[in-house]
């Protein structure tokens, strides 16, 4: 099983090129993989208004499908960007026989977890989305709603996942943190080890647009961001919306149901809409993931420190320390949409540069 990173795939030429990364890189051959669609189907032409609407091609499915994508999460803040394609979407998925969660027609439908076999192991799917991404619509909207992140709820379901099922694998995959922050929120550490606790086998972050570097735990895995797997830039937002050098990194998480190993796959973006990949590490021994993770083995006191000095998001944003802190944190996502609106309206003046 691979799990890829953020996949917004807007036009026919885009989609080949998409189809030519699968084709053309050997480690996805006869692959079970896992992606997040970052965003619906559509074939027309978007009225942006220069904001950051992002969409798939439809000939994108396929092109999943063809590559061996069993599962879809549609839990992030882009699934609402064009909710009169939602029908559609999930039309094209269940004729291309990709199973999705994270967004549906209730509650209960987008809260849904999903499974599939990966060989001869279960690999089970719980998706959701940080509520704070959807700052700037409504959820539900037009009867479509994501499933948000509610920590305890979440915690409370692996836990009784576990308790019926002792050989399914786990995997929680989460749209959080900021765009293009490198290094997760001490809550997310403390949440992923308590989710590894209960019985979760691997936590997989994406959103950030960049890889925030991952650790083992016990005997999880926990891949903080992903970063983009394939969202070209200056395509969407009338071409501002752009990702940095270090952004362009990719990483995709592997993990081998024969062996019980898992691994680092790394990609580079290129400017030509192109991908090239770098290199394979065994998690544990990955040089490039420890770079991107020097918290590796840090308590939670020391990493709180840590996080402070280096994050990049600092001005008028509150440290997350702990997903038990539930009023606390609802105060801070509160105080952060309000800042976050602001930043929007900058964006739409054109004062600031979309990131997204």
């Amino acid at each position: 099983m691979i799990v890829l990173g953020d996949i917004a795939c807007p036009t026919l030429d885009l989609n080949k090129k998409l189809a030519s990364v699968f084709a053309e890189t050997s480690l996805f051959a006869s692959q079970n993989m896992v992606c997040n669609l970052e965003g619906l189907v559509c074939d027309e032409e978007v009225s942006h208004q220069g904001k950051p609407v992002l969409y798939n091609h439809s000939t994108v499915i396929e092109t999943l499908a063809n590559a061996g994508v069993k599962a879809v999460s549609l839990a992030n803040n882009h699934t609402l960007d064009l909710v009169e394609h939602f029908d559609q979407t999930v039309s094209l998925l269940d004729n291309n026989h990709i199973i999705y969660n994270g967004a549906g027609r209730s509650r209960e439908e987008a809260s849904k977890n999903i499974s599939f076999d990966d060989h001869d192991q279960k690999i089970i799917v719980l998706s959701s989305c940080w509520d704070f991404l959807l700052y700037h619509q409504k959820n539900p909207h037009k009867g479509i709603y994501i499933h948000t992140i509610n920590q305890q709820d979440i915690l409370k379901d692996v836990k009784n996942i576990r308790e019926k099922d002792k050989t399914s694998k786990i995997l929680i995959y989460v749209h959080w943190s900021f765009d293009l922050e490198i290094i997760p929120f001490p809550m997310y550490r403390l949440w992923s080890r308590a989710l590894i606790d209960e019985g979760a086998d691997f936590i997989v972050g994406c959103h950030s647009h960049c890889v925030q570097g991952g650790e083992k735990y016990k005997n999880g895995y926990i891949v903080y961001g992903l970063g983009n797997f394939y969202l070209p830039n200056g395509v969407f937002a009338g071409g501002t919306l752009r990702f940095p050098e270090f952004a362009k990194i990719q990483l995709a998480f592997e993990y081998d149901s024969k062996c019980s190993k898992a691994w680092c796959h790394w990609f580079t973006y290129n400017n030509d809409h192109t991908l090239t990949f770098l290199k394979s590490e065994l998690f544990e021994d990955s040089e490039l993931l420890k770079e991107y993770s020097p918290f590796q083995n840090m308590d939670e006191e020391t990493y709180i420190g840590f996080y402070k000095r280096n994050r990049r998001k600092k001005m008028l944003v509150p440290v997350y320390k702990n997903h038990r802190n539930i009023f606390t944190n609802l105060i801070y996502t509160q105080l952060l949409k309000v800042r976050a609106k602001f930043a929007r309206f900058l964006a739409e003046k054109k004062v600031i540069k979309w990131q997204n």
